[in-house]
């Protein structure tokens, strides 16, 4: 089938009405999106053939994430995953159920809309992408995809391992970077994978994440070098070596 989009009219109508359409979100199907516009036409058809996957809440954001991600990987470009009219297309129609069961308990309130349903935040920055419930799940997959590696989704598995290492590695200034990424959680991997190292968590002297402190330390970092002439060997040093250092100078 030919994915579809949402005009740019009919994206701006329905942003333009969230307010108003607000208890219609909180309802169990989006057949109203339909009788929202009448007759007139609020999608087109895009180039990209391909049959969608099934979504199910109870399988978890890192399954739902293989299943877009594989789907699409071969049938689009960063740049054509950059169109919010596609991801919100999908969203409101296609994975309506998923969207709405998987976003519930925030209640659909205005910002839960915007966020979800759409791809908003206020500073209008690409981290809207990493926040609708579908462009999410092809974006984790991108940016964490490794072709050549026997488990190409290995590193997914740690971002979504738990929900703030998602929040905290996905929504910084070098999200959409995927050298950065992959450097970070395969840092946060090597450690968990080795028997003599206790697994990247919550220090117990601080009681904060560690991975929340190397990100902070990452922003820092990028303050007086540039994080994106690094390639994923120098991240994962950087990394790597932050957190045991912290870790001998008793804990982050």
């Amino acid at each position: 089938m030919k994915i579809k989009y949402f005009t740019e009219t009919a994206y701006n109508d329905l942003f333009d009405s969230i307010k108003n359409n607000l208890p219609n979100y909180q309802k169990s199907n989006g057949d109203w999106i339909k009788a929202h516009f009448g007759d007139k036409t609020f999608f087109k058809e895009s180039r990209i053939d391909l049959a969608l996957p099934k979504l199910n809440v109870s399988d978890g954001e890192y399954m739902n994430t293989l299943a877009i991600h594989n789907a699409f990987k071969d049938r689009i470009t960063p740049k054509q995953a950059s169109n919010v009219f596609l991801w919100s297309y999908l969203a409101h129609c296609e994975y309506w159920d998923y969207t709405s069961k998987r976003w519930a308990s925030e209640k659909m309130s205005l910002d839960t809309v915007k966020q979800r349903f759409f791809c908003y935040t206020e500073a209008g920055s690409r981290i809207g992408f990493l926040r609708n419930s579908i462009s999410r799940l092809w974006w984790a997959g991108f940016l964490t995809y490794q072709e050549n590696k026997p488990a190409p989704y290995e590193l997914t598995k740690v971002l979504f391992s738990h929900s703030d290492i998602f929040l905290q590695v996905i929504e910084r200034n070098f999200s959409m970077n995927k050298e950065i990424i992959i450097g970070v959680l395969s840092a946060i991997k090597a450690i968990n994978d080795d028997p003599s190292l206790a697994d990247v968590g919550m220090s117990k002297v601080t009681g904060e994440y560690e991975w929340r402190s190397l990100c902070k330390y990452l922003n820092r970092y990028g303050a007086v070098t540039l994080l994106d002439v690094l390639d994923r060997n120098e991240i994962y040093d950087l990394s790597y070596e932050y957190i045991m250092r912290k870790r001998k100078q008793g804990g982050i």
